[in-house]
């Protein structure tokens, strides 16, 4: 049965995060609140607010991670955490702006490079509701932030376009959409318009084309990047996990990198994702340190240390016992870990023949082939002989 991945079992770091996010919250809208005067049973009513709409908003986020509906299972609480820090700065900050002319459409269009579209537009919203009642605003304004933050939402997608001619259309449209939709409800709340009132909209909209300009893709990078950080990372040699597994076993911790090292090798071979490859090679038998049942720790170990989704993926697929593996990487791991067992227990003698070695390298990953370890892998034959060629080509397996 496919596992649900990683909030299964709560990990420290996790809570620390939501932990902070909650008080962050609470500090925001105190401080909102205290700037309006407001009495503090009203502020107690808003901070109950709060924990009722960050319960659901956490329920619905972890969901959305076990299943894979967002951009990235990997997605971070620490940098939903940074994100809300940001957005809580842009919130106060707002509050100082003339009625109308926040730009709360560059909110909802920076809470997109984290987040997918229903939970950026639940979270915007969220904002201009705090701030409409913080801040005494009206009925107009609210529904004139709210355009704004859809708008800004829906059209986030073509922000990723590639081709400068289309992201210049995009900029142009944000532009027009933050100088006319505050000026049309500010006529219709007033029913007149001064010209200071454009002189608003036109800076409204230099200010979010510009900060889009600078601040997007960098965020909507540093977001995606993650999983890369987090592989390198851990198989750091000065990782806790890296210095547990040597202080058990020495032999345990020259086998992981080994096989951490041939299966980031193979992967490159086949363009498939070496980073995973060598961060889940390294943690492949994970579980044989933490004793039985084997992959369950293996991914509890893994689950409290923050693992990316894909590698406590091949975790599960140890062996091809509970899964077969359903990837190329994972399939990449189980062949290399296999032969390398293989090699280890044969004498140096027999493996110092380079025609020996090569002859088990092509008898070990055939016999795997044949058994159908890999069919579900989505790997081409072609893709298999590369690696076993690449594996040939390697001076020394041990």
């Amino acid at each position: 049965m496919k596992r649900e991945t990683t909030e299964n079992n709560i990990s420290t770091k996790r809570i620390a995060y939501v932990i902070g996010t909650v008080a962050l919250f609470i500090l925001g809208t105190s401080i909102m609140a205290f700037r309006a005067e407001l009495l503090l049973d009203e502020l107690f009513c808003l901070i109950m607010v709060n924990l009722v709409f960050l319960a659901v908003y956490f329920l619905v986020l972890m969901k959305k991670r076990r299943s894979g509906q967002l951009f990235s299972r990997s997605t971070g609480y620490g940098k939903f955490f940074l994100l809300m820090v940001f957005a809580w700065i842009c919130e106060v900050l707002f509050c100082y702006l003339p009625e109308y002319f926040a730009p709360m459409m560059l909110l909802g269009v920076l809470l997109t490079t984290l987040l997918d579209e229903s939970l950026s537009l639940s979270l915007g919203i969220y904002f201009i509701m705090t701030q409409c009642i913080t801040c005494g605003l009206s009925t107009n304004v609210f529904y004139c932030y709210c355009i704004l933050c859809i708008l800004g939402v829906l059209l986030s997608g073509f922000l990723k376009s590639n081709t400068r001619v289309e992201a210049l259309y995009v900029y142009i449209i944000y532009f027009l959409i933050n100088v006319t939709i505050p000026v049309i409800f500010y006529y219709i709340a007033y029913l007149e318009i001064h010209p200071k009132t454009f002189v608003y909209g036109i800076a409204n909209g230099l200010v979010n084309c510009v900060v889009l300009l600078i601040f997007y893709h960098p965020l909507y990078h540093w977001t995606r990047d993650e999983e890369k950080v987090s592989y390198g990372w851990l198989i750091e040699d000065e990782y806790s996990l890296v210095k547990d597994i040597r202080n058990f076993s020495l032999a345990e911790y020259n086998h992981a990198r080994r096989v951490s090292r041939l299966s980031a090798l193979c992967a490159k071979e086949i363009n498939a994702n070496a980073q995973c490859a060598a961060c889940a090679g390294f943690y492949y038998r994970l579980g044989k340190i933490e004793g039985e049942p084997e992959i369950d720790n293996a991914l509890k170990v893994a689950n409290n240390h923050c693992f990316p989704a894909d590698v406590m993926d091949i975790l599960e697929e140890y062996g091809g016992i509970i899964r077969l593996p359903q990837t190329p990487e994972s399939a990449i791991v189980h062949m290399v870990d296999a032969l390398v067992t293989k090699v280890e227990i044969l004498d140096k003698d027999t493996m110092s023949s380079t025609w020996n070695q090569d002859m088990v390298i092509y008898q070990t990953l055939n016999e795997l082939s044949q058994k159908g370890l890999y069919d579900e892998s989505k790997m081409s034959m072609n893709q298999f002989l590369k690696i076993r060629e690449k594996l040939v080509q390697e001076d020394a397996l041990l």
